[in-house]
């Protein structure tokens, strides 16, 4: 009987995040002037359903150069990053050289700043590296300040620090170097805080829109948060071209989150037994 109600009572708290969602959804095929009509009929009707929003959205936002923007910045983030922050997690667990603490105390101190706040700086760094302007220019921009980031070098250092050194100890008695042990022994044994890193980051610069409002000038370099706030401002304001945008905008999100849950799963388990 305590089953039944565990499992009721977390099926009627699902059911109120994902109503949203469902209203979203389904309210991005009706016709604009039933987007805000109410009452059980409206989600009956399903002859008046239409695809024209999507078709709108998709032209009206450039979805599809936006799109492909978010994605390039989104790999170009992560592939520099995991080399960048894995290797910095790596020393921090590893090796002991003065001021050690001190420079991860200061990596650490990093984490309670906003975004808000390092705005300007980034922007006047960025524009005195040429960064602004051109499309690859911009993206430079978009990708190489969120390259390194604390809070993955934290995580990760966490989890190299959780691995036994007896193997790491036999292969540097066997003559293998520090970057083969790197590469070859630490990197593989934590591949699922590595995929848990994959998808913070994902799901945190998917929706980034301060730092891409300002660098993104021209609108071939829009990011699809960038476009789909344009179309609240761009007249007509059409909420099916809306809703239809933030639709699309949101399952990528959640194909990537849903399969790669079991990756994250894994790393929060182990962390806990660790």
């Amino acid at each position: 009987m305590k089953r039944w109600a565990g499992w009721l009572l977390s099926g009627v708290v699902a059911g109120l995040f994902l109503l949203p969602l469902a209203w979203m959804l389904h309210a991005s095929f009706r016709p604009e002037p039933m987007i805000f009509q109410t009452g059980p009929a409206v989600w009956l009707e399903w002859e008046a359903l239409t695809v024209n929003h999507y078709m709108a959205a998709w032209r009206r936002a450039r979805f599809g150069q936006a799109l492909l923007n978010s994605l390039l910045q989104i790999i170009g983030i992560i592939g520099f990053g995991l080399f960048i922050n894995s290797m910095a997690a790596f020393a921090f667990a590893r090796f002991s050289f003065p001021g050690r603490d001190l420079l991860f105390a200061l990596v650490l101190v990093l984490l309670i700043l906003p975004i808000e706040v390092l705005v300007i700086p980034l922007f006047l760094t960025a524009r005195d590296l040429q960064l602004t302007g051109g499309y690859a220019a911009t993206l430079g921009a978009l990708i190489l300040p969120f390259s390194a980031k604390a809070i993955n070098v934290f995580f990760l250092r966490q989890h190299f620090l959780s691995l036994p050194t007896e193997l790491e100890e036999a292969a540097r008695v066997d003559g293998a170097g520090w970057w083969r042990i790197y590469w070859n022994i630490a990197l593989p044994s934590i591949k699922p805080a590595l995929a848990t890193v994959i998808v913070l980051d994902v799901l945190t610069h998917w929706s980034d829109f301060i730092w891409p409002l300002v660098v993104c000038t021209r609108a071939e370099t829009r990011t699809v948060q960038i476009s789909l706030a344009n179309l609240f401002t761009e007249p007509p304001i059409q909420w099916g071209a809306i809703l239809a945008c933030a639709v699309m905008a949101t399952v990528p999100v959640l194909l990537i989150f849903r399969f790669a849950q079991r990756h994250i799963v894994t790393s929060d388990l182990s962390a806990g037994i660790k």
